[in-house]
């Protein structure tokens, strides 16, 4: 059998003879040379002379092409030793291990035949790029015949971009290319330039590219790899050469902290832990900021580290920290040539997202705030994004996230190029937009709770006279009862430190209302910890306001919250001062709530008598105001209380009462499922379990829906109780389980019960419990 050969030009021969029907043979007998001569050529045992290639080019009609080919081989003959320009990786390279094992994993596709691999690594400033192009090339350069280019294509940079005839040519001499490569257009080298590297294959590392019209005739063909960084969005190259998208995020709290040890020292960063993380975290956990903090630290050795994270924490003086006359570590510089690029509504948007001490923005917010319409905006956002002055939010769809860095330039730009009034009126706006829109949500979870009587003067002092602030859309619709509580999950962190800035700068009722108009949200979810640090905040808010409606409401907030976090007696204290405050006001809404969260702190007392005239009392004044979803939801908790009295038949008829008006209003919301939870209850004790059974299930079905994670752990475990007299031990522990889950992932101590529940059973099922099964 004919070997075939390993080079181009012996491949070509044996291609073009197959397509003659010639041997080797048949071209002996047409040139000067013998037949064995020949196959020693091809093989690779004898050097190509160019009279010989001459020949047999001509014999087999090859038209010049064989020529060619003998041509390039030699080049590659005579090319120096393998080009080697990668520059020194970061010594200081931490994590990334995802990203490399993603670049790893691409470079596999490059043993397949034919295969051309193409990394794209976008990212905003000081993020890592460069560094994690260059750190994974290191480790696999020596895979490559043809070694490793290099070279910065200067894309986002002071000056020009860097021409890239000059750096093919440069490429093409590292090759080993001759002087007669480097004339011609730029398509003949850089066809020039692809066949060097077919015979050759290299890695080519472009760093800071422009755009793909930049860089198209220095991508390599197959069997190279090229790894190309770009502080912008590159559509046109990744549209048109595939490959891998990396969009690189800062480094994770754990990799910032450890690279700051590296640098800084281990001891000083363990003594001043809390504040090491606080540097990190403020110099947005960009490789290149931490690296400048950490040598900060070094360079002032009697300074503790908390001074420079107080330093950081300062809007004004944050940015101090990263100025150098080094273009490379001088943070004005560099943000600079991406903020210049942009138009200048682009510019006022991102100015205006840096004056509030948030990081995360949905578009409706920022319309809000701008004055300008959601589609505009998101187009905005678009252009922000793509040039990493944003970057997607690690939570909430939608989303998007500025870093303290360019939250600290921002501000400063908006400072120096916009008045203080539309300074002033931005913030307002965006105040306004939340505490509309949080008193909307509040209204989607629990209709009309809080009335008319709260609402956000729409004549707001900016300070340098009155201005008034438009009505706002919210993204949401009035009755989408799940879109409020996803806005409440998502919004609910930003909602109350934008509550702070509002004190901080005078905003009025603002402080205390963003707070309060939670309270649906808060006992709906059970998020006990932020709830009670939305109340305490709330109540100092409108308190320093003198603000009675304001302390009314965050009084009746905190009085709730204690009273389910078990500190009942305070609570009950806290309530009876916002009843006797909404009694001055006249305020019969907010009065009958808080008569209901008292009814509930006098059943955990067992003080059954005083909760039943709460009740009463709260559903008299939630009728006198016409909220019918109050009259429902107290009739339903006015059952329990007569159950626990032992009135059993008033008991069930409040219960069949209160679960008529619940489906009436909402069939598939918080206050259905409270009625058909208690209608359960009322047949269990009444003995009909199976009755029972299925109001639990119905109940359990619309908390599953309604995201009520503690309501679903309070009915699951009734069910367990009523399968367990039913006689079914499995479905019982299976429901228990169910409910130990929920409670233990709330950090609910009842969790460790329903645990002696589960034991209990599996002692009389004679079975140990299994998790999972």
């Amino acid at each position: 059998m004919e070997l075939r050969s390993i080079n181009a030009f012996a491949e070509a021969v044996h291609r073009l003879r197959r397509q003659r029907g010639m041997t080797i043979d048949d071209i002996a007998a047409q040139t000067n040379y013998s037949a064995s001569y020949l196959s020693k050529i091809l093989h690779g045992a004898r050097p190509l002379a160019p009279a010989l290639v001459r020949e047999v080019d001509r014999a087999l009609g090859a038209d010049g092409e064989l020529e060619q080919l003998a041509h390039e081989q030699d080049e590659i003959r005579r090319a120096p030793a393998r080009p080697m320009q990668l520059p020194p990786a970061a010594a200081d390279f931490v994590g990334r291990e995802d990203y490399l094992h993603r670049l790893d994993a691409a470079l596999i596709e490059h043993a397949r035949p034919g295969a051309a691999v193409t990394a794209v690594i976008e990212g905003g400033f000081w993020v890592g790029k460069t560094s994690l192009a260059l750190h994974w090339a290191a480790r696999v350069q020596n895979r490559f015949a043809g070694g490793c280019l290099f070279a910065d294509m200067r894309g986002l940079a002071p000056g020009r971009a860097v021409d890239p005839g000059d750096v093919l040519d440069g490429f093409l001499h590292a090759l080993g290319a001759g002087a007669d490569a480097l004339h011609g257009t730029i398509e003949e080298r850089a066809a020039r330039y692809r066949s060097l590297l077919a015979a050759r294959p290299a890695i080519v590392v472009l760093d800071n590219i422009a755009s793909y019209e930049q860089v198209r005739h220095l991508l390599p063909g197959a069997g190279s790899v090229v790894v190309l960084t770009s502080r912008e969005h590159q559509p046109s190259l990744l549209l048109h050469s595939g490959g891998l998208h990396i969009d690189l995020p800062p480094l994770s709290p754990e990799e910032a902290l450890t690279l700051l040890r590296r640098r800084a020292g281990e001891a000083r960063v363990e003594v001043e832990r809390e504040a090491a993380e606080a540097i990190v975290r403020r110099c947005g956990r960009l490789p290149m900021a931490v690296l400048i903090a950490a040598e900060r630290i070094q360079q002032h050795p009697h300074d503790s580290l908390q001074s420079l994270a107080d330093r950081l924490g300062s809007e004004t003086r944050r940015l101090d920290v990263f100025t150098s006359s080094d273009p490379s570590t001088n943070v004005h510089g560099v943000i600079d040539l991406s903020y210049l690029a942009l138009s200048p509504l682009q510019q006022r948007v991102f100015r205006l997202a840096g004056i509030i001490p948030v990081p995360l923005l949905s578009a409706e917010a920022v319309a809000a705030q701008t004055g300008l319409d959601v589609g505009t905006v998101r187009e905005v956002l678009d252009v922000l994004r793509h040039a990493h002055l944003l970057d997607d939010a690690y939570v909430g769809a939608g989303r998007l996230w500025m870093n303290h860095l360019l939250r600290a330039y921002a501000y400063q730009r908006a400072v120096v190029e916009d008045s203080l009034d539309e300074v002033a009126r931005a913030r307002y706006r965006l105040l306004r937009w939340y505490v509309t829109t949080a008193w909307k949500a509040s209204n989607a979870l629990t209709p009309n709770w809080a009335g008319s009587g709260l609402t956000l003067d729409l004549e707001l002092d900016t300070g340098t006279g009155t201005t008034t602030i438009p009505e706002v859309t919210t993204p949401f619709a009035p009755d989408d009862y799940h879109g409020a509580l996803a806005w409440c999950d998502t919004e609910v962190t930003t909602a109350l430190e934008l509550a702070r800035h509002a004190r901080s700068i005078g905003a009025g009722d603002a402080a205390w209302m963003l707070p309060a108009f939670f309270l649906p949200y808060f006992y709906l979810t059970k998020n006990w910890s932020t709830w009670l640090t939305a109340a305490t905040e709330g109540l100092a808010a409108a308190q320093a306001l003198d603000s009675t409606p304001g302390i009314a409401r965050c009084t009746q907030s905190l009085g709730w919250v204690l009273h389910e976090l078990g500190r009942t007696e305070e609570g009950i204290d806290h309530l009876r001062r916002a009843v006797d405050l909404q009694t001055e006001l006249g305020d019969d809404r907010g009065r009958a709530w808080s008569e209901f969260g008292l009814a509930a702190a006098y059943s955990a007392l067992d003080r059954h008598d005083d909760a039943k005239g709460a009740y009463e009392l709260a559903e008299t004044l939630f009728a006198r105001v016409g909220l019918d979803l109050g009259v429902a939801v107290t009739r339903a908790m006015l059952s329990g209380t007569h159950q626990n009295l032992g009135n059993t038949e008033d008991a069930r008829a409040l219960a069949e009462d209160a679960l008529a008006r619940a489906l009436a209003l909402a069939p598939k919301q918080p206050v259905a499922s409270l009625a058909h939870h208690q209608m359960g209850l009322v047949l269990l004790q009444q003995h009909q379990p199976r009755a029972a059974l299925t109001h639990f299930d119905a109940a359990l079905a619309v908390r599953r829906i309604g995201h009520e994670r503690w309501g679903q752990a309070e009915t699951l475990v009734a069910r367990g109780e009523t399968l367990t007299k039913l006689g079914d031990p499995e479905g019982a522990r299976a429901s228990y389980r169910a409910a130990g889950d929920i409670l233990e992932s709330l950090q609910d101590p009842r969790a460790l019960d329903i645990q002696a529940q589960i034991a209990t059973i599996n002692v009389c099922l004679g079975t140990r419990d299994e998790p999972g099964t």
